[in-house]
């Protein structure tokens, strides 16, 4: 079994730690350079889009009264680290997905609670400890974590843990979701898959691997297994190689000064030249 636990808007969650009297108000965060908005909490996200340019939403957060804060990533960081301190502790072992996600191999954990009781002991352990809201998705395999990781942050109802164990209820909740929601499908294979019919994640369920493999890839045929139950994805106690090194910053403005734009680029290729000497890897294309 497996445990996806995903923080709740990451960012905005630090910064209000520290400012209780935030609690229900809208809160943005901004890009290095407070060129756009990176991060919204729930309150601020009917108001403002994600990657948004900030100099164009300053009279809707005036209007609506939105809290905005420049990004502070060395105090993300160690939040990041509190959390995956607190779960592992808990768990026999995690693999660190992204600094506000963590995927729990929970093998054995049932002689010691449901798994319902695990999640809620998990999402409440890391509020105690770490004073970060979390949603827990629990089941057989990696991508129906994830699922059930969706639904947990997506229905109120479940109060932030969802255990998706029983094959009924996997096929309920894949009923419900569209077909983009699942974990690795991006736009374009959501639109072809649309395309054929297949519309939500029980229609991928249904879809025969051997079909997956020849039509799509074996990524996908992968992915099919995963929704019925077979585990193909483990944990990884390594992080691989990054596939991708990116350097960069917004402006604040609109920019039309060739020069400037010119200065900046080769300012962050320097930069992200010295990443990847630091990872020892090698790079195709700039």
């Amino acid at each position: 079994m497996f445990a996806l636990i995903d923080v709740n808007s990451m960012y905005t969650a630090c910064e209000s730690v520290f400012r209780p009297d935030l609690k229900g108000k809208p809160i943005i965060c901004l890009s290095n350079n407070d060129g756009c908005v990176i991060a919204r909490s729930a309150e601020a996200k009917p108001y403002i889009r994600m990657g948004a340019p900030y100099f164009e939403t300053k009279s809707i957060i005036k209007q609506n009264q939105v809290v905005v804060f420049s990004s502070n990533y060395p105090l993300y960081a160690d939040f990041s680290n509190r959390f995956m301190a607190v779960i592992s502790q808990i768990v026999p072992q995690i693999e660190v997905y992204s600094i506000d996600e963590c995927f729990c191999n929970l093998t054995g954990m049932d002689a010691l609670y449901s798994w319902y009781e695990l999640g809620h002991k998990l999402k409440e352990d890391v509020f105690r400890c770490a004073h970060l809201p979390v949603g827990v998705g629990i089941s057989s395999t990696k991508t129906l974590a994830k699922l059930a990781n969706h639904a947990a942050k997506t229905w109120k109802k479940t109060r932030g843990v969802v255990d998706l164990s029983s094959p009924s209820r996997q096929k309920k909740l894949m009923a419900l979701v569209p077909v983009g929601e699942v974990w690795g499908i991006g736009r374009k294979l959501a639109k072809r898959l649309n395309q054929s019919g297949i519309e939500t994640a029980l229609d991928l369920s249904r879809l025969p691997t051997s079909q997956a493999r020849k039509l799509y890839s074996v990524v996908l045929e992968r992915t099919v297994r995963e929704l019925n139950g077979e585990s193909c994805l483990q944990l990884e106690d390594i992080a691989p190689a990054k596939q991708q090194i990116i350097c960069s910053r917004s402006f604040g403005h609109k920019v039309v000064d060739y020069e400037l734009v010119r200065q900046s680029v080769c300012a962050f290729a320097e930069r992200a030249a010295e990443k990847l000497r630091e990872e020892k890897q090698y790079c195709r294309l700039v």
